[in-house]
């Protein structure tokens, strides 16, 4: 046998072998549900910010699981994908501030409202964010809002209302409010009390609400943890609280002397997304399960577990009474018509929010 005819039947004999172990390892992935899906899809998430019972539902009902991995923060969702774990995942959950950016890399697929017929369930108002206009890529998910939060009974003793952030000046007020850490919300704090645009990442514009925070420095008690700033607004110890509104419904709970004011100004929110990305392997099973979470029963389920802002329409009505009638889950028209919505961040921005907040609280 000649060394060209040995070289041909070594190579004959490999591609075989290929062959066989392709189609041995494909048997795997090929494997479906008796309706034809495949057995498994991958949710990259937010830590605890989906339940077990929900995913269990959805096995049960489709005969597929979901595999999750839970991340912490959106730097570092983004910063996996961009890596190339896009293709490990089907499903992301991105904040609607990340998903220009995640357009721009080119990691998201555009949604089939054909089989997503649930996306009509969600609020009009949350179809028609900047950072996807035209409901394209996102399937609203969960909503945060920072929002101004009395104790009534405490201001009706001090005979005081607070309408507009000049009200936050009041001689009642001093050194009785508490405003959460967080430099981009104590940004926008400042930004709406000179009457700028609170989506500005302009520096002067940030300056000039740095300046304004400062001169809140009498009447602000302590810029907060999220915890203590809620546990403090339930026990009853201060009079005001800006806050997140997932703390908020809690305090509420707990202290029914608790509401929400500042009603002539503009107000802020945040909306996590579902998105679809680029390269999944499983389209129509992710897209089923987009579905899924957009049935009203289930998107009812989660916010009761999560008590973030509602974004389905449609599930208000399977809401727990406490949630549906609270206007930090369920907005109000009045509210949807002030919300301001942060689209993109920029780097020079973030840096003076962060630098702004240090000297403020050097100040006090």
């Amino acid at each position: 046998m000649t060394r060209g005819k040995m070289k041909k039947m070594v190579a004959a004999a490999l591609a075989a072998t290929m062959v066989f172990t392709m189609t041995a390892c494909g048997s795997k992935d090929e494997e479906k549900t008796a309706d034809g899906y495949a057995k498994e899809i991958y949710l990259y998430n937010w830590a605890e910010y989906m339940t077990q019972d929900v995913l269990d539902k959805f096995e049960e009902e489709y005969g597929i699981k979901v595999v999750e991995t839970t991340f912490e923060s959106n730097d570092e969702m983004l910063a996996k994908l961009l890596a190339g774990g896009g293709t490990d995942y089907d499903i992301a959950v991105p904040s609607n501030f990340y998903v220009e950016s995640m357009k721009a890399n080119d990691l998201l697929e555009p949604l089939d409202k054909d089989v997503i017929t649930n996306y009509n369930n969600i609020d009009e108002t949350y179809r028609t964010m900047e950072c996807d206009p035209n409901g394209e890529y996102c399937v609203p998910y969960m909503g945060t809002s920072c929002a101004w939060i009395a104790n009534k009974k405490m201001l009706d003793e001090y005979g005081i209302e607070v309408h507009t952030m000049e009200d936050l000046k009041d001689e009642h007020l001093k050194n009785n409010i508490l405003i959460v850490d967080d430099p981009q919300a104590i940004s926008g704090v400042g930004l709406v009390g000179c009457d700028i645009d609170p989506t500005s990442q302009n520096l002067d514009d940030l300056e000039k609400g740095k300046e304004y925070v400062k001169e809140l420095n009498p009447y602000i008690k302590a810029f907060a943890s999220s915890p203590d700033t809620r546990d403090s607004m339930a026990k009853g110890e201060v009079a005001l609280a800006y806050m997140y509104s997932g703390e908020a419904l809690q305090a509420m709970k707990e202290n029914p002397d608790l509401e929400v004011v500042m009603d002539k100004e503009q107000c802020s929110l945040s909306m996590d997304t579902m998105v679809l990305l680029k390269g999944s392997k499983h389209k129509k099973e992710a897209e089923l399960f987009l579905n899924f979470i957009l049935r009203p029963d289930i998107s009812a389920e989660l916010t009761n577990t999560f008590q973030f802002v509602c974004a389905n329409d449609a599930a208000v009505e399977y809401l727990d009474d406490d949630l549906k009638d609270n206007p930090l889950c369920v907005l109000t028209d009045d509210m949807k018509s002030r919300i301001f919505m942060l689209n993109t961040f920029n780097a020079d921005a973030i840096s003076a929010e962060t630098d702004a907040l240090m000297e403020i609280k050097s100040s006090r």
